[in-house]
């Protein structure tokens, strides 16, 4: 389902008949707290190649998402309390799935991770993919592999982006300034959108001064400003 224009204007998602998802605010999640936060998307996060359990491919293409959820109790309780705070509707349960007050549809193994991914989304999230471990002919590629793993690791902490950058980058970067107190109503999917689009913008610019100097067209070719923070902008491959 298209649900882009949502995202921008912050307004309630309707998820077929089934329920509204709300997009709450950063003002909201600090209230809540961050930890407690994250403990509720947890349960959209989850899927089977996040289990830490070796499992054959074809089997995996049985399980759901949403049977591993709702079977463990950890993590169904922690999902139930999700969906009323996303939905802000008291939820109940039949034999078609997980119903919503106030709708007919029901929730079930056959729409929930694009429900998932929709509360990924308006969060700046989306769930991990797992990397596949390659077959090592000897010991010595296996050590290699892992050496390169960690040092991944220790790159991408080292590069991790901070939360509080991002407000700054929002708050200053841009061509005027913007309150904080203002990004406070927006969602995390909106901060993440302003950032991208400033960062986006001041590349496209140094880019531009770099093209004026060396006359190398690449630099720019089909990355004007207007491209690079469009939602669906990809990059161009040279």
């Amino acid at each position: 389902m298209d649900y882009k224009l949502y995202l921008k204007t912050q307004k309630p998602i309707k998820f077929y008949d089934i329920c509204k998802i709300y997009q709450p605010s950063f003002d909201e999640i600090l209230e809540l707290g961050m930890q407690e936060f994250d403990k509720l998307l947890l349960p959209f996060i989850v899927t089977v190649d996040s289990l830490n359990i070796d499992i054959p491919d074809e089997e995996k293409e049985k399980i759901k998402s949403f049977d591993i959820v709702v079977g463990s109790r950890e993590i169904a309780d922690c999902f139930f309390t999700s969906l009323e705070f996303f939905s802000k509707s008291k939820i109940g349960f039949d034999e078609g799935g997980i119903f919503f007050e106030g709708f007919e549809g029901r929730l079930n193994k056959d729409n929930f991770d694009e429900l998932a991914e929709i509360i990924l989304e308006i969060n700046a999230r989306q769930r991990p993919t797992k990397e596949r471990v390659p077959l090592f002919k000897n010991e010595l590629q296996k050590d290699i592999w892992n050496k390169l793993q960690e040092g991944r690791r220790r790159d991408a902490q080292k590069n991790e982006l901070k939360f509080e950058d991002v407000l700054n980058c929002c708050e200053f970067g841009g061509n005027s300034y913007i309150p904080v107190e203002e990004i406070l109503r927006w969602s995390l999917w909106r901060i993440m959108s302003c950032y991208k689009s400033i960062m986006g913008i001041s590349s496209y610019k140094d880019c531009f001064s770099i093209y004026l100097i060396s006359g190398e067209k690449s630099l720019i070719e089909g990355k004007h400003w207007t491209e690079l923070i469009k939602l669906d902008y990809k990059t161009k491959e040279y």
